[in-house]
């Protein structure tokens, strides 16, 4: 009787101090699940800002766009957070900062993203970790092949096939040339878009020609002179495309052969150095034409006004990705974690988006290339203008 009695007691006495630190956790849990539900929306962003060539407009645009939304009340209370890494150029970074973004940080997806090696380093992690990227600008090939990696701007691959497009169509080309800055890993997709278009069209090209850093120009100029080329597409950023129309200026040959670059060549740098030139210069757009005085991109201009930023495509990039990524929060019903942020991106469907010139549909596929659209454009005595009324769309 005694040791049923001291048991129940004990019974008694331990199902008291349980109810008691029950009473206590919940006083201390509480308040930390509310601060966790107002904490702010955290993102990623990985971009290359110091080493071989720096992008910082797409993520700082990004960053304008995250302090609109939050200067009107953030998304249900929260504000957006943008975390930055610097991947410098290199691989190994790209992969430490990424996993830094995901692992430490907690960030439900990576947006804004500008760098030359993000997805080749990282498209591996961010399927595993179930995180979408919505890369501002996408470079590599496996920006477009892969499961979770979104590029908002039609890249160097389909803008390069837009532009033989472009001028098939327009200029007739029959003798068409293409001059590829060979970035490592990019042979494979750009052979795959030139010989598709080749098979589309029934036209050869005379001329594929590689180059690299310390490449002679002149020497570039005068093989595609032999060729023949009655057109050429050129890759190259923004000191290539000056290094090349230099050769043309100085050599006196394809003056008025038509050079068809792709986005980086459209700069205002590019615009200024050729205003007393002659030559029949184009660049394919990948956004709506940022030289414009379009109205849809009112409200892109007057967010880089108040954040002091320069208008380029690089911020059109980092607008587009913030816009998808806000409209898909906003469509969220339930709690905003990692897993309903990447399944709310990988629902959206033919979304209008101002700036591109067709409907932007990401899905559930093991790859993406939603903007497949370019609007060429010409430069005219310094001054770039639209050369189409129409988008060149690649199938």
């Amino acid at each position: 009787m005694d040791q049923g009695y001291l048991h129940g007691s004990r019974r008694v006495d331990l199902l008291s101090v349980a109810c008691a630190l029950g009473l206590v956790l919940a006083a201390v849990v509480s308040p930390a699940a509310a601060q966790d539900r107002n904490a702010p929306l955290r993102f990623g962003s990985v971009n290359t800002l110091s080493g071989p060539v720096q992008w910082p407009q797409s993520s700082e645009t990004v960053q304008a766009y995250f302090e609109s939304i939050n200067a009107n009340g953030g998304i249900r209370g929260r504000r957006l957070e943008l975390m930055v890494e610097d991947d410098k150029g290199d691989p190994a970074e790209a992969a430490r900062a990424a996993r830094r973004l995901i692992d430490k940080q907690g960030v439900l997806a990576m947006v804004g993203s500008a760098s030359i090696v993000d997805c080749a380093s990282n498209a591996e992690l961010y399927q595993r970790s179930r995180v979408v990227s919505l890369q501002g600008t996408g470079i590599e090939p496996e920006c477009f092949t892969s499961s979770h990696v979104v590029p908002v701007n039609t890249g160097p691959y389909l803008s390069a096939r837009n532009g033989l497009q472009f001028a098939r169509d327009v200029f007739k080309a029959a003798r068409p040339c293409a001059v590829l800055l060979d970035i490592p890993g990019t042979r494979a997709a750009y052979d795959a878009v030139i010989s598709g278009w080749s098979r589309e069209q029934g036209v050869q090209l005379v001329m594929v020609e590689r180059y690299g850093p310390g490449t002679d120009m002149k020497a570039l100029v005068k093989q595609a002179q032999a060729s023949r080329c009655d057109a050429v597409v050129h890759t190259g950023v923004e000191p290539h495309v000056l290094e090349w129309l230099g050769a043309v200026q100085q050599l006196g040959v394809l003056a008025q052969v038509p050079a068809i670059f792709l986005t980086p060549a459209y700069t205002e740098r590019v615009a200024a150095e050729l205003k007393n030139s002659k030559l029949n210069v184009y660049a394919m757009a990948e956004f709506e034409p940022w030289s414009s005085r379009s109205l849809s991109l009112m409200d892109w201009r007057a967010l880089l006004q108040r954040a002091k930023l320069p208008t380029s495509s690089f911020s059109q990039g980092g607008y587009v990705s913030a816009q998808v990524l806000v409209r898909a929060l906003r469509s969220i019903d339930g709690e905003i974690t990692r897993e309903s942020v990447s399944a709310a991106l990988r629902s959206v469907e033919r979304m209008e988006l101002a700036m591109l010139g067709v409907p932007f549909s990401i899905g559930a596929q093991n790859r993406h290339n939603p903007n497949r659209a370019t609007l060429p454009m010409k430069l005219d005595q310094g001054v770039w203008r639209i050369a189409s009324a129409f988008w060149v769309v690649a199938p």
